[in-house]
């Protein structure tokens, strides 16, 4: 085994490293409204949920880098996020994950990057800000913190305070999803990407059976 400290290792070296280690994640296509009214696609794989009541979820938002020709500067998601204090949340499968990752170009602001890859918009119902029309599923969030860790990422805590789930996805009678037709895409280290139609049914048993009730 090599041990690397991360003291003396670049920001650069150091995400490379983290990022290659943590995976498969998932990934999310934040749409968010500019001032101008431009709506604005990002995807983000520093991203997943964080509990249920409340509805809580993060995604950690970063500057612009030196692969940009916007170096520095605060990413529109962020920007948008902290003036609107809504946005949205479209998760990435199999037919849209092309689309969605094209949408990580540094396009500038006044460009909406889901009309320029192919991607359509549709109304949301509680946010003002649109949602990803392909997206399986889309979660309509209010801003519920932002912690600002560092002068380059922020992280970004948003609450769902209402969803879309495509028709055949959703089993309305235990209120669930259909796991087994959702097909999610996840990120590995750089632009590596991996299916999930490959499943494996783990049950997590109770230690006390006569006592607890084991999770479905």
């Amino acid at each position: 085994m090599t041990t690397i400290a991360m003291s003396g290792l670049s920001a650069r070296q150091k995400y490379w490293l983290i990022t290659g280690s943590v995976g498969p994640r998932p990934i999310a296509l934040v749409t968010s409204l500019g001032s101008d009214g431009v709506c604005n696609a990002a995807p983000y794989s520093a991203f997943n949920y964080m509990g249920e009541d409340p509805p809580l979820f993060a995604i950690a938002v970063d500057h612009y880098g030196d692969e940009s020709h916007r170096p520095g500067e605060v990413k529109d998601t962020l920007r948008n996020i902290l003036d609107r204090r809504e946005f949205v949340v479209n998760m990435v499968d199999e037919p849209i994950v092309e689309r969605a990752v094209m949408c990580g170009s540094d396009y500038p602001a006044h460009v909406c990057e889901a009309e320029a890859v192919g991607l359509s918009l549709a109304t949301s119902e509680a946010v003002a800000v649109p949602r990803i029309r392909e997206a399986p599923v889309a979660w309509e969030c209010r801003l519920f913190k932002v912690f600002e860790f560092s002068t380059q990422r922020a992280i970004v805590f948003g609450e769902i305070v209402s969803m879309y789930i495509r028709d055949d996805l959703f089993d309305d009678e235990k209120l669930r999803i259909r796991v087994d037709r959702f097909y999610p895409v996840g990120r590995l280290g750089g632009p590596n990407y991996c299916r999930s139609s490959d499943r494996r049914r783990i049950a997590v048993p109770t230690y006390l059976p006569t006592v607890g009730v084991a999770r479905e």
